[in-house]
Protein backbone atom coordinates (compact mmCIF):
# COMPACT_ATOMS: atom_id res chain seq x y z
CA UNK A 1 0.00 0.00 0.00
CA UNK A 2 1.62 3.63 -0.25
CA UNK A 3 -0.21 6.47 0.76
CA UNK A 4 0.48 10.22 -0.49
CA UNK A 5 -0.40 12.92 2.47
CA UNK A 6 -1.34 15.94 0.81
CA UNK A 7 -1.33 19.57 2.82
CA UNK A 8 -1.36 22.87 1.84
CA UNK A 9 2.05 23.52 4.57
CA UNK A 10 4.71 21.90 5.67
CA UNK A 11 8.22 21.90 7.23
CA UNK A 12 9.54 24.97 7.89
CA UNK A 13 6.56 26.26 8.23
CA UNK A 14 6.07 24.94 12.26
CA UNK A 15 1.89 24.65 13.69
CA UNK A 16 0.03 21.74 14.58
CA UNK A 17 -1.09 20.16 11.27
CA UNK A 18 2.70 20.23 9.91
CA UNK A 19 3.76 18.48 13.20
CA UNK A 20 0.43 15.78 12.87
CA UNK A 21 1.84 15.19 8.85
CA UNK A 22 5.10 14.91 9.70
CA UNK A 23 4.08 12.14 12.51
CA UNK A 24 1.36 10.14 10.68
CA UNK A 25 4.11 9.58 7.09
CA UNK A 26 7.23 8.71 9.98
CA UNK A 27 5.04 6.28 11.41
CA UNK A 28 3.02 5.06 8.93
CA UNK A 29 6.64 4.32 7.60
CA UNK A 30 7.38 2.18 10.22
CA UNK A 31 4.50 -0.26 10.41
CA UNK A 32 5.69 -0.60 5.87
CA UNK A 33 2.96 1.48 4.86
CA UNK A 34 4.94 3.84 2.19
CA UNK A 35 3.69 7.23 2.61
CA UNK A 36 5.01 10.57 1.50
CA UNK A 37 3.78 13.94 1.35
CA UNK A 38 3.19 16.68 -1.08
CA UNK A 39 2.64 20.14 -0.17
CA UNK A 40 3.25 23.77 -1.74
CA UNK A 41 6.80 24.77 -1.93
CA UNK A 42 6.91 27.86 0.28
CA UNK A 43 8.71 28.66 3.41
CA UNK A 44 6.31 31.14 4.47
CA UNK A 45 2.84 30.81 4.26
CA UNK A 46 1.05 31.53 0.74
CA UNK A 47 4.29 33.12 -0.36
CA UNK A 48 4.57 29.90 -2.83
CA UNK A 49 7.66 29.33 -5.15
CA UNK A 50 7.19 28.86 -8.45
CA UNK A 51 9.55 26.08 -8.96
CA UNK A 52 9.83 22.29 -7.72
CA UNK A 53 11.87 20.94 -4.94
CA UNK A 54 12.03 17.45 -3.64
CA UNK A 55 13.57 16.34 -0.20
CA UNK A 56 14.08 13.02 1.47
CA UNK A 57 14.76 11.79 4.72
CA UNK A 58 15.22 8.66 6.25
CA UNK A 59 11.45 7.72 6.14
CA UNK A 60 9.79 9.51 3.26
CA UNK A 61 9.86 12.03 0.12
CA UNK A 62 8.49 15.55 0.45
CA UNK A 63 7.02 16.41 -3.17
CA UNK A 64 6.64 20.43 -2.65
CA UNK A 65 5.02 21.59 -5.94
CA UNK A 66 5.29 25.06 -7.99
CA UNK A 67 2.23 27.53 -7.32
CA UNK A 68 1.49 31.27 -7.32
CA UNK A 69 -0.48 33.95 -5.41
CA UNK A 70 -2.46 35.06 -7.74
CA UNK A 71 -3.12 38.25 -5.59
CA UNK A 72 0.14 38.88 -3.50
CA UNK A 73 -1.07 42.44 -2.42
CA UNK A 74 -4.18 41.00 -0.58
CA UNK A 75 -3.95 40.32 2.89
CA UNK A 76 -6.76 37.45 2.16
CA UNK A 77 -7.07 36.10 -1.20
CA UNK A 78 -10.74 37.47 -2.75
CA UNK A 79 -11.09 33.54 -3.60
CA UNK A 80 -10.46 32.43 -0.34
CA UNK A 81 -14.90 32.85 1.27
CA UNK A 82 -16.53 31.36 -1.66
CA UNK A 83 -13.83 28.70 -2.41
CA UNK A 84 -11.31 28.66 -0.03
CA UNK A 85 -8.43 28.83 -2.19
CA UNK A 86 -5.17 31.17 -1.52
CA UNK A 87 -2.76 29.89 -4.19
CA UNK A 88 -2.67 28.37 -7.36
CA UNK A 89 -0.38 25.13 -7.97
CA UNK A 90 0.69 23.88 -11.73
CA UNK A 91 -1.77 21.87 -12.66
CA UNK A 92 0.76 18.73 -13.29
CA UNK A 93 1.25 18.21 -9.71
CA UNK A 94 -1.29 15.30 -10.30
CA UNK A 95 0.70 13.00 -12.57
CA UNK A 96 2.52 11.83 -8.98
CA UNK A 97 -0.84 10.54 -7.53
CA UNK A 98 -0.77 7.72 -10.12
CA UNK A 99 2.14 6.25 -8.26
CA UNK A 100 -0.30 5.91 -5.27
CA UNK A 101 -3.13 3.63 -3.83
CA UNK A 102 -4.58 6.58 -1.44
CA UNK A 103 -4.39 10.29 -1.04
CA UNK A 104 -4.74 11.55 2.51
CA UNK A 105 -5.81 15.50 2.13
CA UNK A 106 -4.94 16.41 5.69
CA UNK A 107 -6.01 20.29 6.39
CA UNK A 108 -8.34 22.38 4.56
CA UNK A 109 -6.81 26.05 5.49
CA UNK A 110 -6.32 25.30 1.22
CA UNK A 111 -8.29 23.74 -0.94
CA UNK A 112 -6.43 24.08 -3.89
CA UNK A 113 -4.30 20.78 -4.22
CA UNK A 114 -8.07 18.53 -3.61
CA UNK A 115 -10.20 21.01 -5.80
CA UNK A 116 -7.63 20.80 -8.56
CA UNK A 117 -7.48 17.34 -8.66
CA UNK A 118 -11.27 16.14 -8.43
CA UNK A 119 -11.24 14.48 -11.66
CA UNK A 120 -8.27 11.69 -10.27
CA UNK A 121 -10.13 8.70 -10.13
CA UNK A 122 -8.46 7.32 -6.67
CA UNK A 123 -9.33 6.57 -3.18
CA UNK A 124 -9.54 10.13 -1.68
CA UNK A 125 -9.67 11.08 2.25
CA UNK A 126 -10.08 14.50 3.48
CA UNK A 127 -8.95 14.90 6.74
CA UNK A 128 -10.17 18.20 8.27
CA UNK A 129 -8.36 19.96 11.06
CA UNK A 130 -10.20 23.47 11.58
CA UNK A 131 -14.05 22.50 11.02
CA UNK A 132 -15.49 25.02 13.48
CA UNK A 133 -13.76 28.13 11.24
CA UNK A 134 -15.85 26.50 8.35
CA UNK A 135 -18.69 26.69 10.69
CA UNK A 136 -18.33 30.08 11.42
CA UNK A 137 -17.01 31.34 7.67
CA UNK A 138 -20.70 30.76 6.35
CA UNK A 139 -22.72 31.76 9.01
CA UNK A 140 -23.92 34.87 7.44
CA UNK A 141 -23.36 34.18 3.71
CA UNK A 142 -26.03 31.52 2.98
CA UNK A 143 -24.65 32.14 -1.03
CA UNK A 144 -21.36 31.44 -0.58
CA UNK A 145 -21.90 28.05 1.94
CA UNK A 146 -24.38 26.69 -1.31
CA UNK A 147 -21.31 27.48 -3.49
CA UNK A 148 -18.31 25.98 -1.27
CA UNK A 149 -20.96 23.29 -0.17
CA UNK A 150 -21.35 21.99 -3.72
CA UNK A 151 -17.68 22.13 -4.43
CA UNK A 152 -16.53 20.37 -0.82
CA UNK A 153 -18.98 17.51 -1.01
CA UNK A 154 -16.75 16.54 -4.31
CA UNK A 155 -13.35 16.83 -2.91
CA UNK A 156 -13.16 12.87 -1.01
CA UNK A 157 -14.29 9.54 -0.78
CA UNK A 158 -14.07 10.12 3.52
CA UNK A 159 -14.26 13.24 5.45
CA UNK A 160 -12.27 12.76 8.76
CA UNK A 161 -13.42 14.61 11.81
CA UNK A 162 -12.49 14.78 15.09
CA UNK A 163 -15.60 15.46 17.40
CA UNK A 164 -19.31 15.22 17.07
CA UNK A 165 -19.43 18.71 16.36
CA UNK A 166 -17.55 19.10 13.92
CA UNK A 167 -19.15 16.30 12.45
CA UNK A 168 -22.44 18.19 12.45
CA UNK A 169 -20.78 21.45 10.44
CA UNK A 170 -20.32 19.09 7.77
CA UNK A 171 -23.87 17.33 7.97
CA UNK A 172 -24.40 20.82 7.12
CA UNK A 173 -22.62 21.50 4.18
CA UNK A 174 -23.88 18.47 2.83
CA UNK A 175 -22.03 15.46 3.24
CA UNK A 176 -23.60 12.18 3.72
CA UNK A 177 -23.10 10.17 7.05
CA UNK A 178 -22.04 7.18 6.06
CA UNK A 179 -18.77 9.54 4.25
CA UNK A 180 -18.25 11.25 7.69
CA UNK A 181 -15.09 9.17 10.10
CA UNK A 182 -14.84 10.16 13.70
CA UNK A 183 -10.99 9.92 14.38
CA UNK A 184 -9.62 11.19 17.50
CA UNK A 185 -5.84 11.50 16.30
CA UNK A 186 -3.01 10.71 18.82
CA UNK A 187 0.05 11.39 20.46
CA UNK A 188 3.06 9.26 21.18
CA UNK A 189 2.88 9.10 24.79
CA UNK A 190 6.89 7.32 24.15
CA UNK A 191 8.15 10.78 23.23
CA UNK A 192 5.57 13.08 25.40
CA UNK A 193 5.65 11.80 28.98
CA UNK A 194 5.60 13.28 32.71
CA UNK A 195 9.27 13.67 34.66
CA UNK A 196 8.09 14.95 37.69
CA UNK A 197 11.71 15.87 38.28
CA UNK A 198 11.35 18.64 35.83
CA UNK A 199 8.41 20.30 37.10
CA UNK A 200 8.87 24.03 38.07
CA UNK A 201 6.33 26.09 40.18
CA UNK A 202 4.44 29.12 38.55
CA UNK A 203 5.76 28.36 35.12
CA UNK A 204 2.56 29.43 32.65
CA UNK A 205 3.51 27.99 29.04
CA UNK A 206 1.76 29.08 25.50
CA UNK A 207 2.60 27.03 22.88
CA UNK A 208 1.06 27.65 19.03
CA UNK A 209 0.57 30.00 16.45
CA UNK A 210 1.51 33.95 17.01
CA UNK A 211 -2.23 35.00 15.64
CA UNK A 212 -4.41 37.17 16.91
CA UNK A 213 -7.37 34.01 17.17
CA UNK A 214 -4.78 32.07 19.08
CA UNK A 215 -5.51 34.64 22.02
CA UNK A 216 -2.29 34.91 23.72
CA UNK A 217 -2.83 38.97 24.57
CA UNK A 218 -5.61 37.24 26.34
CA UNK A 219 -3.18 35.50 28.69
CA UNK A 220 -0.70 38.51 28.93
CA UNK A 221 -3.56 40.48 30.03
CA UNK A 222 -4.63 37.93 32.56
CA UNK A 223 -1.03 38.24 34.62
CA UNK A 224 -2.20 41.89 36.13
CA UNK A 225 -4.60 39.38 37.90
CA UNK A 226 -2.78 37.03 39.12
CA UNK A 227 -1.86 36.87 43.16
CA UNK A 228 1.59 35.08 42.06
CA UNK A 229 4.61 36.04 40.68
CA UNK A 230 4.84 33.92 37.52
CA UNK A 231 7.19 32.87 34.67
CA UNK A 232 5.46 32.63 30.85
CA UNK A 233 7.04 31.01 28.26
CA UNK A 234 5.50 31.62 24.86
CA UNK A 235 6.65 29.12 21.80
CA UNK A 236 5.50 29.49 18.52
CA UNK A 237 5.78 31.11 15.14
CA UNK A 238 4.25 34.07 14.19
CA UNK A 239 1.57 34.65 12.00
CA UNK A 240 2.10 38.15 10.89
CA UNK A 241 4.57 40.80 11.89
CA UNK A 242 1.40 43.66 13.07
CA UNK A 243 0.77 40.62 15.49
CA UNK A 244 3.73 40.24 17.29
CA UNK A 245 4.66 43.85 17.23
CA UNK A 246 1.70 44.20 19.56
CA UNK A 247 2.37 41.16 21.88
CA UNK A 248 6.24 42.31 21.67
CA UNK A 249 4.82 45.55 23.00
CA UNK A 250 3.14 43.54 25.89
CA UNK A 251 6.30 41.25 26.85
CA UNK A 252 8.45 45.30 27.50
CA UNK A 253 5.96 46.36 29.31
CA UNK A 254 5.49 43.30 31.71
CA UNK A 255 9.16 43.44 31.67
CA UNK A 256 9.46 47.46 33.24
CA UNK A 257 6.56 46.77 35.38
CA UNK A 258 8.98 43.65 36.94
CA UNK A 259 6.39 41.68 38.69
CA UNK A 260 6.08 38.31 36.10
CA UNK A 261 8.79 37.58 34.08
CA UNK A 262 7.52 36.81 30.24
CA UNK A 263 9.59 35.84 27.16
CA UNK A 264 9.18 34.49 23.90
CA UNK A 265 11.30 31.66 22.36
CA UNK A 266 9.79 31.76 18.60
CA UNK A 267 9.45 28.39 16.53
CA UNK A 268 10.52 25.41 18.14
CA UNK A 269 11.16 21.55 16.90
CA UNK A 270 8.67 19.18 18.62
CA UNK A 271 11.45 16.81 20.07
CA UNK A 272 12.76 20.35 21.67
CA UNK A 273 8.91 21.38 23.40
CA UNK A 274 9.11 18.26 25.78
CA UNK A 275 11.31 19.06 28.65
CA UNK A 276 9.15 22.54 27.96
CA UNK A 277 5.88 20.53 28.55
CA UNK A 278 7.75 18.80 31.20
CA UNK A 279 8.96 21.60 33.28
CA UNK A 280 5.71 23.33 32.65
CA UNK A 281 2.79 23.78 35.57
CA UNK A 282 0.22 24.91 33.34
CA UNK A 283 -0.45 25.39 30.07
CA UNK A 284 -2.83 28.11 28.82
CA UNK A 285 -4.63 27.60 24.98
CA UNK A 286 -6.59 30.95 25.65
CA UNK A 287 -7.92 30.79 21.91
CA UNK A 288 -10.99 33.68 20.65
CA UNK A 289 -12.82 31.33 19.08
CA UNK A 290 -14.12 28.18 21.29
CA UNK A 291 -12.94 25.13 19.34
CA UNK A 292 -14.63 21.76 19.03
CA UNK A 293 -11.44 20.30 17.87
CA UNK A 294 -8.81 20.57 20.10
CA UNK A 295 -4.92 21.58 19.38
CA UNK A 296 -2.30 19.53 19.24
CA UNK A 297 -0.26 21.30 21.96
CA UNK A 298 -3.21 20.24 24.75
CA UNK A 299 -2.54 16.74 24.00
CA UNK A 300 1.23 16.83 24.24
CA UNK A 301 0.33 18.88 27.35
CA UNK A 302 -1.56 16.10 28.82
CA UNK A 303 0.55 13.65 27.56
CA UNK A 304 3.19 15.26 29.87
CA UNK A 305 1.62 15.63 32.51
CA UNK A 306 1.00 19.07 32.87
CA UNK A 307 -2.40 20.39 33.11
CA UNK A 308 -4.33 22.73 30.76
CA UNK A 309 -6.05 25.57 30.80
CA UNK A 310 -8.39 26.52 27.54
CA UNK A 311 -11.34 27.28 25.79
CA UNK A 312 -14.54 24.77 24.42
CA UNK A 313 -12.49 21.39 24.13
CA UNK A 314 -12.79 17.66 23.74
CA UNK A 315 -9.42 16.84 25.87
CA UNK A 316 -9.32 19.10 28.55
CA UNK A 317 -12.17 18.02 31.02
CA UNK A 318 -13.44 21.33 33.85
CA UNK A 319 -12.62 20.19 37.02
CA UNK A 320 -10.92 16.70 36.00
CA UNK A 321 -7.56 17.48 33.19
CA UNK A 322 -7.32 21.50 33.40
CA UNK A 323 -10.37 24.10 33.39
CA UNK A 324 -12.52 25.14 30.56
CA UNK A 325 -12.53 29.34 30.51
CA UNK A 326 -14.75 31.70 28.28
CA UNK A 327 -13.22 33.02 25.83
CA UNK A 328 -11.67 36.27 25.69
CA UNK A 329 -12.34 36.95 29.25
CA UNK A 330 -9.18 37.34 31.12
CA UNK A 331 -10.59 37.68 34.83
CA UNK A 332 -11.77 34.18 34.43
CA UNK A 333 -8.37 33.01 33.26
CA UNK A 334 -6.59 34.51 36.17
CA UNK A 335 -9.09 32.67 38.28
CA UNK A 336 -8.09 29.36 36.67
CA UNK A 337 -4.48 30.31 36.57
CA UNK A 338 -4.73 31.68 40.64
CA UNK A 339 -6.54 28.23 41.35
CA UNK A 340 -3.93 25.53 39.74
CA UNK A 341 -0.98 28.17 40.59
CA UNK A 342 -1.90 27.96 44.31
CA UNK A 343 -2.44 24.21 45.04
CA UNK A 344 0.49 21.97 43.95
CA UNK A 345 -1.64 18.75 44.98
CA UNK A 346 -4.63 20.04 42.39
CA UNK A 347 -2.30 20.63 39.51
CA UNK A 348 -0.18 17.34 39.98
CA UNK A 349 -4.00 15.25 39.75
CA UNK A 350 -5.25 17.26 37.02
CA UNK A 351 -2.10 16.39 35.33
CA UNK A 352 -1.94 12.84 36.42
CA UNK A 353 -5.56 12.35 34.61
CA UNK A 354 -4.41 14.39 31.90
CA UNK A 355 -1.98 11.39 31.09
CA UNK A 356 -4.59 8.93 31.41
CA UNK A 357 -6.96 10.46 29.40
CA UNK A 358 -4.50 10.55 26.45
CA UNK A 359 -3.17 6.97 27.39
CA UNK A 360 -6.73 5.64 27.33
CA UNK A 361 -8.25 8.01 24.30
CA UNK A 362 -6.11 9.58 22.33
CA UNK A 363 -2.80 7.22 22.15
CA UNK A 364 -0.91 7.30 18.47
CA UNK A 365 -1.00 3.16 18.49
CA UNK A 366 -4.68 3.02 18.52
CA UNK A 367 -4.91 6.15 16.57
CA UNK A 368 -2.96 4.65 13.45
CA UNK A 369 -4.44 1.33 13.65
CA UNK A 370 -8.12 2.74 12.94
CA UNK A 371 -6.63 4.86 9.98
CA UNK A 372 -4.86 1.24 8.64
CA UNK A 373 -7.98 -0.27 8.99
CA UNK A 374 -9.69 3.02 6.78
CA UNK A 375 -7.08 2.90 4.06
CA UNK A 376 -7.67 -1.19 4.12
CA UNK A 377 -11.34 -0.85 3.57
CA UNK A 378 -11.34 1.62 1.37
CA UNK A 379 -8.94 -0.23 -1.27
CA UNK A 380 -11.33 -3.17 -1.02
CA UNK A 381 -14.26 -1.62 -2.08
CA UNK A 382 -12.23 -0.20 -5.00
CA UNK A 383 -11.56 -4.11 -5.95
Amino acid sequence: MKVLIVTPSYLPIIGGSETLVRTLSTKLNKLGIHSDIMTFNMDKKWNPSWSERIEQNDYFKVFKVPALNPFPFFRVSPLYYPLRLNVLPRLDFVKKFEDYDIIHFLGEADLSLPFFSRSIQKPKIMHCVSVPILGEQFRRHTILKKLFASIFRTLADIYVVFSSEEQRVLFDLGIPPDKILLWPYGVDTEVFRPDERKKLDNLILFVGRIDRVKGLHVLLQSLHLLNFKARVIIIGPASTSEYLEQINKMLLKIGEEGIHTAEYLGSMDQCDLVPWYQMATVLVRPDLVGTSGVGVSTMEALACGTPVIGVQNHVVRDGINGRIVPPNNPARLAGSLNEILADKELARKYGKEGRRTIEEEFNLKDSLDRLVKVYEDMLRART
